[in-house]
């Protein structure tokens, strides 16, 4: 699982489109809808991802407002005149602070959940970076033999993503220790090397492949910053989080699709 991260940071060259807000909920498998079908280079993508935008405001507050009152305190004391004793009181004086409520405006940084939509070249999505070793020998050889049978995409995908599933323990730490290439020798991984090693072997067999950034509520219900790919196929991002034995291509069981909030759509995991 990961620490987690307070804006959402985009894949190299892309920017957000921030006159396309809008206020639904984001899930996972509705992150990204394809303008094209084509999985040629220049083939554009958009994407939906989240971030906490601030704004000002002024509320009012109370508090409780010091105020200083002076105290007399009479002292009975007694003197002897004419025969008699008599009683006269002498005072004496002290400062005391008080309290009361009162009310004053302040300014205040709230933030607000808002939904933008970024745009990308479906090529970035089969590219190597220094954790994505696409060309690794190791990794082709492997993408290789898993797809050689395969008689669609979707095939291919199922069988890089189960290989995955299946060969790898889970690990808990926090962002990228191995890379592609070392989760496959060692075979541990937490979900951000997990993810590595699937999205090296899709881009390897030439399917799209990115990385999902988001804060999930797993069924502890717990909530952690956490890691998974999307893989396209026939112009469609099918989910593919690999660290559960109970997620299938296109199914996650492991934590609530309907409640992620998503922080970042990457072609290069930046942590």
């Amino acid at each position: 699982m990961l620490l987690l991260l307070a804006v959402a940071v985009l894949p190299a060259g892309v920017s957000a489109v921030d006159s396309n807000t809008t206020a639904s909920n984001v899930t996972a498998n509705a992150t990204s809808k394809s303008v094209a079908s084509s999985t040629s280079a220049s083939t554009v993508v958009n994407y939906t991802y989240n971030e906490y935008v601030p704004y000002k405001v002024r509320v009012k507050v109370s508090y409780m407002k010091p105020y200083t009152v002076k105290v007399r305190t009479p002292v009975k004391t007694y003197y002897y005149k004419k025969g008699k004793y008599r009683v006269r009181y002498v005072y004496s004086y002290s400062y005391v602070t008080r309290y009361r409520k009162d009310y004053k405006w302040v300014t205040e940084t709230r933030y607000k959940k808002v939904s933008r939509v970024g745009y990308a070249k479906l090529g970035d999505y089969l590219q190597e970076t220094d954790n994505c070793q696409v060309s690794d020998d190791e990794i082709v050889s492997l993408s290789q033999r898993l797809t050689a049978n395969a008689t669609s995409v979707y095939e291919k995908a199922v069988n890089i993503f189960t290989y995955v599933r299946d060969n790898t323990d889970y690990s808990f730490y926090y962002n990228t220790r191995y890379g592609a290439i070392g989760t496959l020798r060692y075979r541990t991984a937490n979900c951000c090397d997990h993810t590595h090693l699937l999205v090296a072997l899709s881009r390897a067999a030439r399917i799209p492949a990115r990385y999902m950034h988001g804060n999930c509520v797993f069924r502890s219900g717990n909530t952690y910053g956490h890691v998974w790919g999307q893989l396209y196929i026939n112009g469609k991002w099918y989910d593919a989080d690999a660290t559960s034995f109970s997620n299938t291509l296109g199914s996650i069981k492991n934590w609530d699709t309907s409640s992620v909030f998503i922080k970042g759509v990457y072609a290069e995991l930046p942590f």
